[in-house]
Parts: C-alpha cells; sequence; structure tokens
C-alpha cells in the first residue's frame, strides 16, 4: 500500500532540467494539471511562471553577449520588445518565424495554460507581456542559415496531459543556404493500409506498405521495416522522388504502427510506445513487438505483397530509431541494416553476434543529448569494425530531416541499387 501511494506523489511531482539556457518546469506526461491542482500539489504552469523572470534575466544578458556559450549549437535569448510591434510582425498568420543576425525568431497566437515549440526546437513559449494570448520564443542559432527547422506548437489547457493537442504547425522555416525543398508530388507506386491479427501482441496492428512504382511481376526487392509507421504516408513521396532520379534504390517500405491511441482525446495508462520501443525498459511488449516484426510482419509481406521484399533493414526515427538499433542487435538474422534517426538510446555494449549489420546513423546538430549518443554509438562500432556510416543535419530532432536522410540510409545500407551514390 505505502508503494502504491509513494509511487503516485512520484506522478504528480514537479521537477526542473537546463535546457538550451533556460530552466524547464518538467513532469510525468500521462498527468495533467488539473489533476496535480486537485491533489494540492504545484502544477507544471505555476512553476514556470515562478521561473519566467530569472530565465528572462539569463537569456536577456545571452542576447546581449552576442555569442553561443562554448560547445553549445542553440541557445535561448531574449529581449523586451513591444508588443504591437510584434503583433504587426506576426500579421494574419497564427504562427510566424524570422531570423535576424543569426537568432531565430517565434511568434504564435492562441489560447493555452502552457504553450510548447515543437518540431527541430522544443522549448517552451514565453507569453508576451501586455498582450494576452500571444507568445514567443527567440534561440541563436549555429549555422541557422544553412538550417532548416519544423516548427510546431501543442497548447497545453490545466486539463491536458503533455499528450496533447497540436495547436499550430507545422511551419517549416528555411535558411538562405539550406537545402533546397524536394516538392511532393502524386505516388506513382502504390500505397496501401492493413491490419493484421497478431497472436504474439493479442491484438491486430496497422501496418502502411509503400510499393515503389513498377515493381509488380512477384520480382524481388529489398525491404524496409519502418517504426511509427503510420508516418509511411509522409516518408513514401521523398523515398520515391529519390527512387526516380536514381539517388535511392527502389525499396518496399513496410511500416508497423506504434501503440499510441488513435483518437487525440483518449488518456493512455501507460506509455506504450516506449515500452515496445526502448529495450532498456525490459519489459514483455518489446519482446512480443518485436517477435511480431520479425516472426509475424515479415513473413506477411512475403506473402502477402505483389513483390518479395528483402534484404531487410529496420529503420526509425527517435524511440523509432533506438528500436531499429535494438533489432539489428538482437535479430541480425533478420536484420541485415540498420537505419537510425535521432536514437537518444544507444546499447552499452555490441552484440557479437550482429557482426555483420551494417549501420546509417544520423542526429542533429540541435539535439545535443541524441547527437551525442548517436556518435558514441557510431564509435563504438566502429571500435569492432563495424560498417557504419555516421551523419549529422544542421537541425533538430525533426520529420524534414529525417524523411530527407532515409533515402540517403537506403542507398548506402544498399549499395550498388542506387546511381551516383
Amino acid at each position: 500500500m505505502g508503494g502504491r501511494a509513494g509511487a503516485g506523489r512520484d506522478r504528480l511531482a514537479v521537477w526542473e532540467q537546463e535546457k538550451h539556457g533556460e530552466r524547464i518546469a518538467e513532469g510525468d506526461w500521462l498527468v495533467s494539471d488539473a489533476e496535480r491542482a486537485a491533489a494540492g500539489q504545484e502544477t507544471i504552469a505555476e512553476r514556470s511562471r515562478a521561473l519566467l523572470p530569472g530565465n528572462r534575466d539569463r537569456a536577456a544578458r545571452q542576447y546581449a553577449d552576442g555569442g553561443l556559450p562554448d560547445g553549445h549549437e542553440l541557445t535561448r535569448v531574449w529581449l523586451p520588445r513591444d508588443a504591437a510591434s510584434l503583433e504587426a510582425r506576426r500579421g494574419r498568420q497564427q504562427l510566424a518565424a524570422w531570423a535576424e543576425n543569426g537568432v531565430l525568431h517565434v511568434l504564435w497566437r492562441g489560447e493555452a495554460a502552457r504553450a510548447i515549440l515543437m518540431g527541430g526546437v522544443q522549448l517552451p513559449l514565453w507569453p508576451v507581456d501586455g498582450a494576452p494570448g500571444l507568445w514567443e520564443a527567440s534561440v541563436r542559432v549555429r549555422r541557422l542559415d544553412e538550417s532548416v527547422i519544423s516548427l510546431m506548437v501543442a497548447a497545453i489547457a490545466e486539463g491536458d496531459t503533455v499528450f496533447g493537442q497540436a495547436a499550430a504547425g507545422p511551419l517549416v522555416f528555411r535558411g538562405s543556404r539550406a537545402p533546397a525543398e524536394v516538392p511532393d508530388r502524386p505516388l506513382d507506386g502504390a500505397l496501401d493500409v492493413y491490419l493484421l491479427e497478431s497472436p504474439v501482441l493479442r491484438a491486430p496492428r496497422g501496418v502502411t506498405v509503400y510499393v515503389p512504382p513498377g515493381a509488380g511481376g512477384g520480382g524481388r526487392l529489398p525491404g524496409c521495416v519502418l517504426a511509427d509507421g503510420q508516418s509511411v504516408t509522409a516518408f513514401a513521396p521523398r523515398l520515391e522522388a529519390a527512387i526516380l532520379a536514381g539517388t535511392a534504390p527502389p525499396t518496399v517500405l513496410v511500416g508497423v504502427h506504434n501503440a499510441m491511441p488513435r483518437d487525440p482525446a483518449s488518456r493512455p495508462k501507460a506509455d506504450l510506445r516506449s515500452l515496445e520501443y526502448l529495450p532498456q525498459y525490459r519489459s514483455r511488449r518489446f519482446g512480443a513487438h518485436l517477435s511480431f516484426v520479425a516472426d509475424e510482419v515479415i513473413p506477411w509481406a512475403g506473402g502477402r505483397l505483389p513483390v518479395s521484399p528483402g534484404p531487410w533493414i529496420a529503420a526509425g526515427f527517435s524511440n523509432g530509431a533506438a528500436w531499429a538499433i535494438a533489432a539489428g542487435q538482437r535479430r541480425p538474422d533478420v536484420f541485415g541494416g540498420v537505419a537510425a534517426l535521432s536514437a537518444g538510446m544507444v546499447p552499452s555494449r555490441v552484440a557479437r553476434a550482429s557482426q555483420r549489420v551494417r549501420h546509417y546513423l544520423a542526429a542533429g546538430t540541435l539535439e545535443p543529448g541524441i547527437r551525442r549518443a548517436t556518435a558514441e554509438w557510431a564509435a563504438r562500432l566502429e571500435r569492432t569494425g563495424m560498417a557504419c556510416a555516421h551523419r549529422e543535419w544542421p537541425g533538430g530532432h525533426d520529420d524534414w530531416w529525417w524523411r530527407s536522410q532515409l533515402p540517403a540510409a537506403l542507398a548506402w545500407l544498399i549499395p550498388g541499387q542506387a546511381r551516383g551514390t
């Protein structure tokens, strides 16, 4: 009984961490501030308001300094500005962003107890004094002129969890020297969604499959299992453009959906996605999910699709990248390659049986902990003599970069099948 009560108090707790020169209030993302307030506990919104004056002072000093702290690619800055001039700069846009002298400025108008900037830069938005409903963030970014940064806003009401609602975006900021955008066009290949009944998961699970154009007739093409498989619809246009340009090999993309609830209003009791993707949690769900992919989805794809996929690559982004690495370590009999984009958690050692698994690892310069973990895993692989490519992009934890990097990863992992690679 005491253990359960203690765990309950921990779930309601609010703590602080430092990120990009700012003290940030944090808490269990499955608990709302309304629940904290009902239990007589301090809320994240209250702690955030208490931290704001000190954060502004530090950010103002950093703005006046004109540079970046040693070893940092991004830092919060601030200067007092007239609310009317900010509103004029925002214009009719709900979410606006612009650059001045290496500083990225973001404005959002909307109602919330808290507002969080998401995407390539992830920081709380600060309320603008004298302008209720107007929120701001300013960050000095190294190589801002080369950067592509997707921006979204999560608006959190008192009764919401951080699981919450997207309120604006995505807006893509592009520096003056950033890579050119590849415009999406209608797919020539096939995109289909299936629902598989899984004995090992004891539940149905969605799978989205992309088959490139001209791949019918029962031939064989490389296959790539993508974690967070709902995102195949966003990845397929970029991959197809690279295939048609000859810079990526024709590849069947099999997206295994994650365990997140489909209804944004539903309240999960646990972070099932993390339990399935992160082996560090040592959960039964991780093993069951890996078995589902390796022993159910892949054989199903070999018999159900118009082309026979193989050899297989495990791919993912964020926690899905950690899953892809773990899949290569634990099932080298199935996966001969790994494409891990922004992996925040990596193994402490290399499994001996995985020596022949090729790895393509990439992370953004604006995601420091993930960048460091990715570099450490690349170094660990290279010390064992394994084939490994390690890349970095001028941006953050950002689906724009993940979509751009997957074709490059496939081109490296499947050598000799793409022109000009």
